[in-house]
């Protein structure tokens, strides 16, 4: 059974990506990006495309299987994002939004979901988890 999650890209993740893309990191922009910032804690090896998240990265033995669709806002901004590659200080001026996203079954089984919806009940703050990134819905 797939779980709803929203996230969200705020002006602090957007602030802390500005550089993603630039100087010599070019190849690395897919796991370094906003989008993908905001979705490590709950894939640590997320790699985004324009219209794919691959949770497990791009290498994954089953990287093809194990892809979620990538909502029309992301890829709105993952454009816009991207545009301003050669003026990361322009990167800033985006505006905060949120998607969701429909995580499959077979993705869960992958990760403890148990174990991230719990911290975000509660509130928590564990390292690794950023406190304005995701929420889930069920």
């Amino acid at each position: 059974m797939p779980v709803q999650f929203t996230i969200r890209i705020t002006k602090e993740i957007i602030e802390h990506c500005k550089k993603c893309g630039t100087e010599n990191n070019k190849w690395e922009i897919g796991s370094n990006c906003a989008v993908a910032f905001a979705l490590k804690d709950i894939f640590p090896d997320v790699y985004v495309t324009n219209y794919y998240i691959f949770p497990f990265g791009i290498d994954a033995e089953k990287a093809e299987d194990m892809k979620i669709a990538m909502p029309v806002i992301a890829q709105q901004f993952i454009k816009l994002f991207d545009g301003f590659s050669l003026m990361p200080n322009l990167r800033p001026l985006l505006p905060e939004f949120e998607f969701s996203i429909n995580i499959p079954g077979e993705v869960i089984d992958q990760i403890n979901i148990d174990e991230v919806e719990e911290l975000i009940k509660f509130n928590k703050k564990p390292e690794g988890l950023c406190k304005y990134r995701l929420t889930t819905s069920r």
